[in-house]
């Protein structure tokens, strides 16, 4: 087994200043950090790095879906959130819509209003003894002695 490439979040290339808003599909590469406000989907490309990540502040809202593979919320997302490496969820974040990722942090405080859906490989749960496994049946019986 190889180890995992430790995620090293991209240098910012793209800022969304407070009291700023985007009306629109914002499409990006790299970092983006947002503090204002978008009206619309944002949606990473793939980087020379081939990472991509968004940080959303406290005074940041999305309005629309978020798709990054790296994303860390501490503001609002009126949207569903795709999260397909991982997503960290500070204090202040809300997603008021669906949230898929591939791993999750949590912290206390935050809210998702929506599904919580895992992207990975299905675990399969292993199946209940049956009676031909030479197993007990443990259902009470009718009969008294």
């Amino acid at each position: 087994m190889g180890k995992k490439k430790k995620f090293r979040f991209p240098p910012y290339e793209t800022l969304i200043g407070k009291g700023t808003q985007i009306e629109g599909d914002l499409r990006f590469v790299g970092g983006l950090h947002i503090d204002g406000h978008v009206l619309g989907n944002v949606i990473a490309g793939i980087a020379p790095t081939g990472e991509a990540a968004v940080t959303l502040s406290a005074t940041g809202v999305i309005q629309g879906n978020l798709e990054s593979p790296y994303v860390v919320l501490d503001g609002r997302v009126e949207g569903d959130v795709h999260a397909s490496e991982r997503a960290l969820l500070a204090a202040g974040a809300r997603i008021l819509g669906s949230l898929y990722y591939g791993a999750l942090t949590i912290d206390d405080g935050a809210q998702v209003q929506g599904g919580l859906v895992h992207l990975g490989h299905e675990v399969d749960a292993p199946a209940p003894p049956s009676a031909a496994d030479g197993k007990q049946d443990l259902a009470p019986s009718s009969t008294r002695p």
